[in-house]
């Protein structure tokens, strides 16, 4: 579905947050950095490599690269705050993401209201997704099919809790959302899925 439809459940969308070129240039780095799997949290605070919830690569690109991507994002914290109600004190660092071929995470939120839970697991307000390429039935280079990042629980009611709405990805789009959200990203079917993610975190509500 296209990104603007999800405006009406009150994601915020942001097209062109980064350009082509700077599309590009980040892909690349990711491209060349694929490094560790990513993780998943277990009960309790520790993190496993679980490719039976999660399967996807953490890439390393450049201290600048990152550091840019951090500060684009920071100057989005007033606005995303006003825009979904929520005091906010800090960033968690971005992640690359790089999904091939089969690569997925199941559904899942990214934060939890749970006291008991490390901080590292309540602390997040609100999550942001910035694509770096797009996802297209028409194979090229720089594309993908599947992939897509689907938001459950839209309608607000439980009989549709089950419901997926898939979004379609586009190179520069930024989406955020509550970090609560259950969310997934469904099998990638062709080509190399790259994104980055981080989150604004606060004190637990």
């Amino acid at each position: 579905m296209n990104a603007d439809f999800f405006r009406n459940f009150g994601l915020y969308v942001e097209r062109d947050f980064f350009d082509r070129d700077t599309c590009a240039r980040l892909r690349s780095e990711a491209r060349a950095g694929v490094g560790d799997p990513a993780t998943v949290r277990q009960q309790g605070a520790e993190y496993v490599v679980n490719e039976e919830i999660r399967r996807t690569q953490l890439a390393r690109v450049s201290a600048a690269s990152e550091a840019l991507v951090q500060r684009r994002l920071m100057e989005l914290k007033t606005t995303l705050e006003r825009h979904f109600g929520v005091t906010t004190n800090g960033i968690r660092p971005p992640q690359f993401l790089v999904y091939r071929q089969g690569d997925f995470f199941r559904p899942h939120a990214d934060s939890s209201r749970n006291p008991d839970a490390p901080a590292i697991a309540t602390g997040r307000r609100i999550s942001m997704v910035v694509w770096l390429n797009g996802e297209r039935d028409v194979p090229d280079d720089e594309s993908y099919s599947g992939g897509s990042l689907t938001f459950f629980g839209l309608m607000n009611d439980a009989r549709a809790d089950d419901r997926g709405f898939p979004l379609t990805g586009e190179p520069g789009l930024l989406v955020a959302f509550p970090a609560q959200r259950v969310h997934s990203v469904t099998p990638v079917t062709r080509g190399t899925r790259f994104t980055i993610v981080s989150w604004l975190e606060g004190d637990l509500a």
